[in-house]
């Protein structure tokens, strides 16, 4: 049974938690690099927000007690929903991309603080690939996979299907896996000995009726149905097109079935 650790803690810590800063989230200038890899930023943890938990589990993928309350959240950053203009549909330039990552302890599941990035910027919003400093566990926690919000209620792009966690491979040099790992190169492992697969997340739509998928290395796609507060399939997606001259950002997934986003 899944039990966010805000049932557990005394009132004072979740009162102190709450007010303890005004941050929402952090920029990405303001992230260490491991090797001095910008693509290696390390993001702080865990994202100290009231409505976000920490959630206590033995379960070897990230608890929806977890990921749904940080989706949610995400959606209500600045710029993060709603930010498109009404005439060319396109994102504001005051639109936001917001990533975060989750992540284990020896204890529970957290996630990080939300990274911006600008819609405009080059990569957008960047995944935190270089792992969580969490403050009490400090780094190399096993990373399981990231999420993000779109803006202007835009789908899931070609890019974000290739969206895993990063580790050092023994010999050097560093390799997108599409599993859950530490930086530092450990696969993780689940009870039976099997490697546990890592996922991405996604948070769409709008502010006030906003829309969850999420979707595993082989481009299985589930959509969050809140009625019957569970995860539907509803298609299997690849990349589409790569970028081209003509299509920087490349075309959109292919999906079968067709997605009706």
């Amino acid at each position: 049974m899944e039990v966010p650790v805000r049932h557990a803690i005394p009132l004072v810590l979740i009162t102190a938690w709450a007010c303890a800063s005004s941050r929402l989230y952090y920029l990405r200038t303001e992230l260490p690099y491991l090797e001095g890899d910008p693509k290696l930023a390390v993001a702080p943890g865990p994202w100290r927000h009231p409505d976000v938990p920490i959630v206590l589990s033995d379960t070897a993928m990230v608890p929806d007690d977890l990921v749904l309350p940080a989706l949610k959240a995400l959606m209500a950053l600045p710029g993060a929903a709603d930010a498109c203009d009404p005439n060319s549909k396109r994102p504001r330039r005051d639109a936001v991309e917001y990533c975060v990552t989750f992540y284990k302890t020896p204890h529970d599941w957290r996630v990080s603080w939300p990274i911006r990035g600008f819609v405009d910027e080059q990569g957008a919003c960047m995944p935190a690939y270089g792992g969580v400093d969490d403050e009490d566990f400090r780094r190399d926690m096993p990373i399981f996979g990231f999420a993000h919000n779109h803006p202007c209620g835009t789908p899931v792009s070609s890019r974000d299907l290739k969206v895993f966690p990063a580790m050092k491979l023994e010999q050097g040099g560093w390799v997108v896996v599409t599993y859950g790992a530490t930086p530092s190169g450990r696969l993780v492992k689940d009870s039976r000995g099997e490697l546990v697969p890592a996922w991405g997340w996604l948070a769409t739509g709008h502010q006030d009726s906003p829309r969850f998928y999420r979707w595993n290395p082989a481009g299985r796609m589930f959509k969050w149905i809140e009625e019957r507060r569970g995860w539907d399939a509803v298609s299997t997606c690849q990349p589409g097109a790569p970028p081209s001259p003509l299509s920087p950002r490349g075309g959109p997934p292919e999906c079968e079935p067709e997605m009706q986003w």
